[in-house]
């Protein structure tokens, strides 16, 4: 069991690791577009990168409390 409980702390760690490149990636994508866009297509565009900038904190959020879990369970001896 502790073989498996490693193991998905591994996999969520990688998971956290790629949600956290994309999510760099999202932020320089917002930051380039809000310096280059008129009035027009901040207006436009601009909500939906914030959304997906919110989507990859939050995915990570959900992926840190599952990595937490698995270690407590692993410091319990499960």
């Amino acid at each position: 069991m502790e073989g498996k409980i490693r193991e998905g702390i591994k996999n969520i760690e990688m998971r956290i690791g790629w949600e956290q490149k994309h999510l760099g990636k999202a932020v320089e994508d917002f930051k380039e577009a809000a310096a280059a866009y008129d009035a027009y297509h901040i207006e436009t565009f601009i909500p939906g990168k914030i959304k997906d900038i919110a989507g990859h904190r939050t995915e990570i959020e959900k992926l840190e409390e599952q990595k937490q879990i698995l270690e407590y369970m692993l410091k319990q001896g499960c």
